[in-house]
């Protein structure tokens, strides 16, 4: 009989507790919550009925504040809504103030497609917004003053 006792397998067996017992004492890595992966602005280039076309630019900020600019290409701004946002693993929703119902939104990598909205107001098409940028809190907010939608600089 030669001095090895269990051999290989137990070799193995002896490894994979060895691996267990040290993940044990290591976290796994946490998906971040949605508000850190949503948040960001977002785009989308839509027809418009009597302008060449509507611009649509919505900033989701991570402290759950929303801001929806639309631009009538042609014939200018319109009034910047401000709102408030919030998500889940699947959905975004953004309740702008003086609407009754919020528009909820699908995730669908770097695009919010409309879930629930009113058609009277963004049509049966709905909206489907694609990320220009995402918020990094790490760096100067897209709320700063020189970001801000309409603002013009002196």
């Amino acid at each position: 009989m030669s001095g090895r006792r269990g051999g290989p397998a137990r070799g193995m067996a002896a490894l994979a507790a060895g691996v267990l017992l040290g993940l044990g004492g290591c976290p796994l890595p946490q998906k971040p919550p949605p508000a850190v992966t949503v948040a960001g602005v977002y785009h989308a280039r839509l027809p418009a009925a009597d302008a060449s076309a509507r611009l649509v630019t919505l900033w989701l900020q991570t402290g759950g504040a929303a801001l929806l600019e639309t631009v009538y290409v042609g014939k200018g701004r319109g009034p910047v809504e401000n709102g408030r946002w919030s998500a889940t693993e699947t959905e975004v929703t953004v309740r702008l103030d003086g609407q009754e119902e919020p528009v909820v939104f699908g995730v669908a990598g770097d695009r919010l497609v409309t879930r629930r909205w009113d058609r009277a107001r963004y049509g049966e098409a709905g909206l489907e917004l694609t990320r220009r940028a995402a918020y990094n809190p790490e760096r100067p907010s897209v709320f700063a003053p020189a970001n801000q939608p309409g603002r013009v600089e002196p």
